[in-house]
């Protein structure tokens, strides 16, 4: 009896913690009031990301509309985001893709580790690999993309080092600029040297009176004119922390475009 009645104990411990993990996502992984999945892949899709979300404990959600709920895809994203209840956690960590087919623009939101995790070179990644399907109107691999791409982004931040594009590029880079800069230069440099030291009836005149016969040049009169003159003005670019304030008050990241 008293076997039977730890395992039902245990049985409500797990249920609690099975319904407190689920309590943290009030909406579904994808809204697509667009209308651009069959209900076969919306069904499939969804499950994918509903993974994602439960693995890491972290919002992942994909929403859709044709009319936009605010005056710019950044706003609308924000807006649904903070108004409908995404995210995860006391800070409502998560990342939203956002997409308006009226106007066929698209915004990545971040809000709380999101900021983090998904920081300006994690955001540009992303968007690399979901932008060229959203162009040929491939909603489904496009969204498949961003599901897989997000689940790779986080088990990064999980492992205690978030996306930077830095980290795999620089030894990169910097074998680039030695070999296509310094290098070229440098055998530029000691081919010319080689030339020079060939050029020696080459003599160094500072004045242009030896070219110019005696008498054959006669000036009467001698003007200075002011043609034009033009002036070039450059825009200072302004600062950016690459986060912003939305309508709620709350700090959001993101970044998006037109496809």
């Amino acid at each position: 009896m008293k076997r039977i009645f730890s395992c039902l104990v245990l049985l409500l411990i797990t249920t609690s913690f099975v319904v407190t993990a689920y309590a943290d996502f009030q909406n579904p992984a994808i809204v697509d009031d667009a209308g651009y999945l069959m209900q076969s892949e919306l069904a499939s899709l969804s499950k994918e990301l509903d993974k994602v979300r439960e693995k890491y404990g972290f919002e992942v959600a994909i929403y859709t509309e044709s009319d936009m709920t605010s005056s710019t895809a950044e706003a609308s994203a924000d807006d649904i985001y903070d108004y409908q209840g995404y995210g995860a956690g006391e800070n409502d960590d998560g990342i939203m893709l956002y997409i308006c087919s009226d106007t066929r623009e698209y915004h990545f939101t971040t809000h709380g580790k999101g900021l983090k995790y998904f920081n300006s070179n994690g955001l540009k990644y992303l968007e690399s690999k979901v932008l060229p399907y959203l162009e040929d109107d491939n909603y489904y691999k496009a969204f498949s993309v961003y599901i897989e791409t997000t689940d790779e982004l986080l088990q990064m931040a999980t492992d205690g080092k978030p996306y930077n594009e830095k980290q795999y590029s620089m030894k990169y880079l910097f074998g680039v600029i030695i070999v296509c800069l310094i290098a070229p230069l440098l055998i530029a440099f000691l081919m010319m040297r080689k030339k020079l030291k060939k050029m020696k009836t080459a003599v160094e005149n500072d004045y242009a009176s030896n070219y110019i016969k005696p008498g054959s040049m006669r000036i009467d009169t001698s003007r200075d004119l002011f043609l034009y003159s033009r002036i070039t003005k450059t825009e200072i670019p302004k600062s950016s922390s690459g986060t912003h304030t939305s309508s709620s008050g709350r700090t959001h990241g993101g970044r998006g475009g037109s496809f």
